[in-house]
């Protein structure tokens, strides 16, 4: 379980926008993998936002954990490591397939996941004790396995998924949900500056999909605006709602169903690789329709 520069930069973009980081649960004991130039980076940001040099990453050493980084970048006055068990030195020994205490409830400004939930088999519960083990107004930052690792965890979740149990019936605002690739199943063994920002599939009015040859991985940030109980109703795929209550079904009509006449019209060798090109376009990072290409490059090295 690991924070690499992606995951630092999301919450330390956050730190300057006022997200408070005093009290904070990390699931499982992270580590911090950055770069040299990386590392670079953060001291020069840091200089920048301070006016002075921080007193850590000078020896920084790949996989030292991510404690000093928290307190000295982040401001963070407590540290508390959630496990199954204390292996990692946690200080707080739950398994998160139940439901955490109710002493534990609102207790935390920021939690982090740095790959854990995927490795949880009951889903929902672990989720809910994210959202209850958070104070209204904390914000819950999420780097998970999206696609192209199997084998991994148990699972590997999707933008739909992650829209719709951090809801606003569900008392969340989402603030981010950004993919990106890397070469290797070791993720941290890549530079990664690319992410692509992914448009709720409910406003969208599409599946949000992707069909690429690398893995990819998944960041949320997410902030409680309420505090209400998880999963009242149980989350239903948008695409699905929209069929259901019929919304837009006239305006999809008007040009859709002609289009698939005429689809259907063509012969079956014909059709087949046509709407199988049309998918795998749709299908990619290349749909500016659904995602939205950024570049969060460290820059130069100072």
């Amino acid at each position: 379980m690991g924070i690499s520069y992606l995951g630092a930069r999301m919450m330390w973009d956050a730190k300057q926008r006022g997200v408070c980081f005093d009290e904070v649960l990390t699931l499982g004991h992270q580590t911090l993998r950055l770069f040299p130039s990386e590392v670079d980076y953060f001291r020069n940001v840091y200089r920048s936002a301070v006016g002075t040099a921080p007193t850590v990453l000078t020896e920084n050493r790949w996989n030292d954990y991510v404690d000093d980084f928290l307190r000295r970048f982040l401001g963070t006055k407590t540290i508390n490591v959630l496990d199954v068990s204390d292996f990692e030195d946690a200080d707080t020994i739950h398994d998160m397939n139940a439901p955490v205490p109710e002493a534990w409830h609102g207790r935390y400004d920021v939690v982090i996941d740095g790959g854990s939930l995927e490795h949880i088999f009951d889903v929902p519960t672990a989720f809910a004790n994210l959202g209850n083990m958070l104070k209204v107004g904390g914000t819950i930052f999420i780097n998970t396995p999206a696609n192209n690792m199997m084998g991994h965890g148990f699972y590997q979740f999707s933008p739909e998924l992650m829209y719709r149990i951090f809801s606003d019936e569900n008392g969340f605002a989402i603030r981010n949900v950004l993919l990106y690739e890397a070469r290797y199943p070791g993720l941290d063994l890549t530079k990664k500056h690319t992410v692509f920002k992914v448009m709720d599939p409910s406003e969208a009015r599409q599946r949000v999909g992707l069909l690429n040859k690398k893995p990819v991985m998944m960041m949320v940030e997410a902030a409680k605006i309420r505090d209400v109980p998880m999963f009242t109703t149980p989350p239903q795929q948008s695409d699905y709602v929209v069929m259901w209550d019929g919304t837009d079904v006239a305006r999809a009509l008007h040009w859709r169903e002609r289009v698939k006449q005429v689809m259907r019209s063509l012969p079956l060798p014909v059709r087949a690789p046509i709407q199988g090109f049309h998918q795998k376009r749709v299908f990619s990072l290349g749909n500016k329709s659904v995602y939205e290409r950024q570049r969060w490059t460290p820059g130069r090295r100072g």
